[in-house]
C-alpha cells in the first residue's frame, strides 16, 4: 500500500544530507523505503543490514556491492584496499567510503535499512560509519531506516546545523481513512468507519497491529486490551520482535514499570526501589519503546498502549502477587497525592474493592459536580458482578451514575436491589439516598406519582433520623423538581426556594447552581419569567465557573426557552447557540436535537421559513435515533407548519399526516393535540373553515388533559379567528375570553402577539367589545407599539395596497411607515436601519455573503451569521415581515 503523505514527507527529508526513518518493528519502514526507491526520483543504492554486517570488513564489502548495483565502477579505491587486506584504520575506511560516494557524477541516494544492527557493532565499524556520514559528498544523500534512534556521535551536531531530517513512529500512525485504505487494498475487505477509527485508536496507528487485529475487530466490533493474552498472535509478535531481544535487566525494568500508565522518573524509582529510572527510560526511548511527553515542564513517559498491554499481561501471568503488590503501592502513592483517578485504576488492577469503595465515597460527589460521569462509570464497570451484588453502596453509586448517563431502566433495577439489601440492614442513611436516586429515575421515566412517593419517604426518613442537613436538603431539592412535574408548582417553588437558601448559607456552589436551575424552570412554568431568567442566569454563571458542561447545557436550554417565551428572539438565539457550542464537548445528542429544534423555531417566528425547514430536516434523523417520540412528532409537525407558512399546503398536509400518525401510534395526548391544531390551520388556510373548527375542537381535550396551557391558548385563539371568519362572532368572543383567562394564568403572552399580528381584525373586534376586561384593547395598543404596521397588514402579515413606505436618505436617515417614523427603539440597532438602506440602494438580489461583507467587514466569520439573522429579524419586525423576500 502506497501512502502518499509519507512518500512526500520522505521525499522532502531526503533533500537533506541525512534522513533518518526510525520506528519499532511493524510500522512499515522498509515498505516505505522500497516504494520510495522504486519511485525513481533519484538513483538509489540499497543496503539491507543484518547482524553479520557488524564487522567492518563485511560491512565495507557489502557497502561497495550496493553501490556497484547502480554505479558499476563505484568504490574502486575501496575495492583495492579490501583486496589487499582491508583499510588499516576506521579513519582510512571513512576516507575510502567518502571517495566512493564522490565518484558518481549525479545526485543519488544511499539507503541503509535495518541500521539498528550497528548499535551493537564493534567500535571500529561505528567510527568508520560516523566519519563517512560527517564528510558525505554534496551529491550523496543518505537515508537510514532503523528500529532505534541511531547512536552516532556526529548526528546531534549535524542536527543543529539542520543537516538531518527525521521521520518517527508518530509519522507512521495510520489515520482512520488510511485504515480503510489498508483493509481495501492489502487485506481485500471492507471495514466501517467506526471500526476503522476504533482500530486506529487502539493500535495508535501501528501497521503490524492493524493487520494482526483485523479479524478480531471485525468479528467482535471492538478490541479490549485487557482481554488479550500471550496466546494472541499480536502478543507473540511483540514478544519475538520487541521483547525477547532485550537484555534481562531491561526486561526486568519494563515488567515492573509497566503497571504505571504514565511514568515520572521519581515515581518509577520509588515504586521499584531503585535509582536508575532515568538511565533506563532514556535507553528505552532510544530503542523507540517509550514515548516522552512534556506537559508544562513536567516530563512524563509512557509505553505504546499495545506494548504496555503485552507487558502487563506478561507480569500478571508470570507473577500475580508481584503485580498486585506493585499496583497497591502505586495506588497508595496516587491516593496520597490526591490523584484519585489513577489511584482507583490501580486499586481495580489489584482487585482491592474495599479501597475502591472508600475512594468513591470520598470523591464521588466531587466527580459528579465536575461532570466526570464517564470516569465514575469506568470505575464502577470494572467491579466484578459478584462483588457488586454484595456491596449495596457500590450498587447505589453505580445506580446514580447510570441515572445521570440516561440509562434509567438499568439504574432503577440496580437501585431497587440496593434498597432491599439496605432495608434488611436497617442502614437508613444510604437507604434514603437510594430512595432519592429511585425517585430521580422514576421522574425521568415519567412516573411522577411514584417518584414523589419515593422522595417523600426519603425526606421523612432523613428528618426522623436527624440526618445531616446536606442529605435532607438534597432530598428536598429532588422532591421540588418532581412536584413541578406533577403540576404542584407553588409547592415546588416553595421547596426549591428553601433549598437555595440552605445552599447559599453554606456556600455550596454546585447545589446553588443546580437548585437555581430547577427553581428557574418551575418559575417559568408559573409564568414568572423575569424571576425565572434571574435564577437561570445565576445557574449559568456557576456552571461555567465549575466547568460542568453537562449541566451548563441543560441550563442554557431552559434559559433560551424563557427568553423565547418573552419574545426576545435575539437573546434566545444567542443562548441556544452557546448551548450548541457546549453540547459538542459533551456529545449529548438529545440536547443537540432540542437546541437545534429551538433555533429552527426562532427562525420560523422571524420569517426565515426556508432556513427553519432546512434545520428541521437536518436534525430529524438524529431525533429518530434517540427514540424520543415527542421530539420526533414535534419536528415533523414543525416541518408541516414551515411548509404551510411558505404556502406549500400539499407538503404541509403530507407532513402533518405523518406527524399525526406517529402521535396516534405513541398515544401521546400532547403530541396529538399539537398535530390537530396544525391540521386545523392548514384547513383554514385552504378556506375549509368548518373543517378547521372541527380540528381545533378535537385538539382541546388532548391539550387540556396534559395541562398544556400555552398550546391550549393558541388553539382557542385559532378557533376564535375561524369562528370570526364564519361570522359566528358571539362564539368567537367566548373563545377570546378563554384565551385571556389562560394567558392570565400563564403570566406571559408574547406567543399570542405573534398570532394576533396575523389576525388584527379579530383583536380589534375583541377590543371594540371590551372582551376580557379590556385585555384585547391593551393587546391592540401593544401591537401598535411593538409590531409597527400591524393595522396596515393583512392577516398573513403582508403589507396591503394601502400601506406606504418612505425612506429619507439625506441628512438624518429615517424611514416612515404609513406616515409614522420608525423610532430608534423600534429599529433596536443602527445596523438594522443601515441594512434597510443597503437593500434600498441595491435593487438586485443580494447573497448573504455580500451583505455580511458590506455591513460587518471586520467581524470574525463565526459571529457574522448571528449578526445577520438578528438584524434581519429587527428590520422585519420594525416594518413588516415580507419587506425582504428570500429566494432559494
Amino acid at each position: 500500500m502506497r501512502r502518499e503523505r509519507l512518500a512526500e514527507a520522505l521525499s522532502e527529508a531526503s533533500q537533506n544530507r541525512i534522513a533518518i526513518v526510525s520506528a519499532p518493528a511493524g510500522y512499515g519502514k522498509t515498505t516505505l523505503l522500497q516504494h520510495f526507491v522504486q519511485s525513481g526520483e533519484a538513483a538509489a543504492c540499497w543496503y539491507g543490514l543484518d547482524e553479520r554486517d557488524r564487522e567492518l570488513d563485511t560491512f565495507l564489502r557489502y557497502f561497495v556491492a550496493s553501490g556497484q548495483q547502480v554505479f558499476p565502477g563505484f568504490g574502486s579505491g575501496l575495492v583495492a584496499a579490501l583486496e589487499s587486506g582491508g583499510p588499516a584504520t576506521p579513519e582510512e575506511a571513512s576516507e575510502l567510503m567518502v571517495q566512493a560516494c564522490g565518484e558518481p557524477q549525479e545526485e543519488f541516494l544511499f539507503v541503509i535499512d535495518d541500521f539498528h544492527y550497528l548499535d551493537a557493532a564493534p567500535e571500529q565499524t561505528r567510527k568508520a560509519v560516523e566519519g563517512w556520514l560527517y564528510r558525505l559528498p554534496q551529491a550523496c544523500h543518505v537515508v537510514l531506516g532503523s528500529r532505534t534512534r541511531p547512536q552516532i556521535g556526529v548526528l546531534p551536531m549535524m542536527t543543529v546545523r539542520q543537516e538531518v531530517s527525521n521521520l518517527y513512529a508518530s509519522d507512521f500512525e495510520f489515520t482512520c481513512d488510511e485504515v480503510v485504505q489498508l483493509f481495501r487494498e492489502v487485506l481485500g475487505r471492507e471495514i466501517s468507519l467506526d471500526d476503522a477509527q476504533h482500530l486506529a485508536n487502539v493500535t495508535e496507528g501501528w501497521a503490524g497491529a492493524l493487520i494482526l487485529l483485523a479479524d478480531r475487530v471485525q468479528a467482535a466490533g471492538s478490541v479490549d486490551l485487557e482481554q488479550l493474552s500471550h496466546a494472541d498472535t499480536l502478543f507473540q509478535y511483540i514478544s519475538l520482535e520487541q521483547f525477547d531481544p532485550l537484555p534481562p535487566e531491561i526486561k526486568e525494568f519494563l515488567l515492573g514499570s509497566a503497571v504505571l500508565r504514565t511514568m515520572a522518573v521519581e515515581s518509577v524509582n520509588e515504586l521499584l526501589e531503585r535509582a536508575d529510572a532515568q538511565e533506563n527510560l532514556t535507553q528505552l526511548q532510544n530503542l523507540n519503546l517509550v514515548v516522552s511527553e512534556d506537559a508544562d515542564g513536567d516530563v512524563r513517559y509512557r509505553y505504546h498502549s499495545l506494548f504496555r498491554a503485552f507487558l502487563v499481561s506478561h507480569v500478571r501471568a508470570s507473577d500475580g502477587e508481584q503485580f498486585r503488590e506493585l499496583n497497591m503501592l502505586a495506588a497508595q502513592r496516587m491516593e496520597s497525592d490526591k490523584r484519585w483517578e489513577d489511584a482507583v485504576y490501580h486499586y481495580i488492577q489489584a482487585a482491592a474493592w474495599d479501597n475502591v469503595i472508600e475512594v468513591t465515597e470520598e470523591v464521588g460527589w466531587r466527580m459528579f459536580e465536575e461532570g466526570k460521569l464517564d470516569t465514575l462509570a469506568d470505575w464502577l464497570s470494572s467491579v466484578p458482578a459478584e462483588e457488586m451484588t454484595s456491596q449495596p453502596q457500590l450498587m447505589l453509586w453505580k445506580g446514580r451514575v447510570l441515572h445521570y448517563l440516561s440509562q434509567h431502566a438499568a439504574a432503577l433495577a440496580l437501585v431497587s436491589k440496593a434498597i432491599v439489601l439496605l432495608e434488611e440492614k436497617e442502614d437508613w442513611l444510604p437507604l434514603a439516598e437510594a430512595l432519592v436516586t429511585r425517585g430521580m429515575s422514576l421522574r425521568v421515566k415519567g412516573d411522577y406519582v411514584e417518584s414523589r412517593d419515593a422522595l417523600q419517604r426519603a425526606r421523612t426518613l432523613l428528618a426522623d433520623n436527624k440526618a445531616p442537613e446536606e442529605n435532607l436538603t438534597e432530598a428536598r431539592k429532588q422532591l421540588g423538581m418532581t412536584l413541578s412535574r406533577t403540576g404542584d408548582l407553588n409547592e415546588s417553588v416553595q421547596e426549591l426556594t428553601a433549598v437555595v437558601d440552605v445552599y447559599e448559607a453554606v456556600g455550596d456552589v454546585y447545589n446553588i447552581a443546580h437548585a437555581s436551575m430547577e427553581l428557574g424552570a418551575s418559575l417559568g412554568l408559573l409564568g414568572r419569567l423575569p424571576e425565572a431568567a434571574g435564577y437561570l442566569e445565576r445557574s449559568r454563571q456557576l456552571w461555567s465557573q465549575l466547568g460542568n458542561q453537562h449541566m451548563l447545557v441543560q441550563t442554557l436550554v431552559n434559559l433560551g426557552m424563557i427568553y423565547y417565551l418573552q419574545g426576545d428572539f435575539v437573546r434566545a438565539t444567542e443562548i441556544y447557540e452557546q448551548g450548541r457550542e457546549h453540547v459538542r464537548v459533551t456529545s449529548n445528542l438529545q440536547k443537540e436535537v432540542y437546541l437545534t429544534t429551538s433555533l429552527a423555531d426562532i427562525q420560523r417566528e422571524m420569517g426565515e421559513h426556508q432556513a427553519a425547514l432546512d434545520a428541521y430536516n437536518a436534525i430529524l434523523d438524529d431525533a429518530w435515533s434517540l427514540g424520543d417520540a415527542y421530539i420526533c412528532v414535534y419536528i415533523m409537525d414543525a416541518i408541516a407548519n414551515a411548509h404551510r407558512l411558505m404556502g406549500d399546503l400539499v407538503q404541509a398536509e403530507s407532513w402533518a399526516g405523518r406527524a399525526s400518525a406517529e402521535a396516534e401510534k405513541t398515544e401521546g395526548d400532547l403530541e396529538q393535540g399539537i398535530c390537530l391544531v396544525t391540521k386545523g390551520l392548514i384547513q383554514r388556510q385552504q378556506g375549509e373553515l368548518k373543517e378547521a373548527v372541527e380540528y381545533f375542537e378535537k385538539a382541546v381535550p388532548y391539550l387540556r388533559e396534559k395541562d398544556a396551557r400555552r398550546e391550549l391558548a393558541a388553539a382557542y385563539f385559532h378557533a376564535a379567528g375561524t369562528y370570526f371568519s364564519l361570522k359566528k362572532k358571539r362564539v368567537a368572543l367566548e373563545y377570546l375570553e378563554k384565551v385571556a383567562a389562560l394567558v392570565k394564568d400563564l403570566g406571559y403572552d408574547h406567543f399570542l402577539l405573534v398570532e394576533a399580528a396575523r389576525n388584527p381584525l379579530l383583536v380589534q373586534y375583541g377590543a371594540a367589545n371590551k372582551a376580557a376586561d379590556g385585555y384585547y384593547a391593551r393587546m391592540k395598543r401593544l401591537m401598535k407599539s411593538t409590531i409597527p404596521g400591524a393595522d396596515g397588514e393583512s392577516e398573513e402579515g403582508v403589507a396591503t395596497d394601502d400601506s406606504t413606505l418612505t425612506g429619507f436618505g439625506f441628512g438624518h436617515a429615517r424611514v416612515e411607515y404609513n406616515g409614522q417614523e420608525i423610532s430608534d427603539l423600534e429599529w433596536r440597532s443602527e445596523k438594522s436601519r443601515e441594512m434597510f438602506f443597503f437593500f434600498l440602494c441595491n435593487r438586485r438580489g443580494l447573497r448573504k455573503e455580500e451583505i455580511v461583507a458590506a455591513l460587518w467587514p471586520d467581524m470574525p466569520e463565526e459571529k457574522t451569521t448571528s449578526a445577520f439573522h438578528s438584524n434581519m429579524y429587527r428590520l422585519r419586525k420594525a416594518l413588516y415581515k415580507d419587506i425582504i423576500s428570500k429566494e432559494s
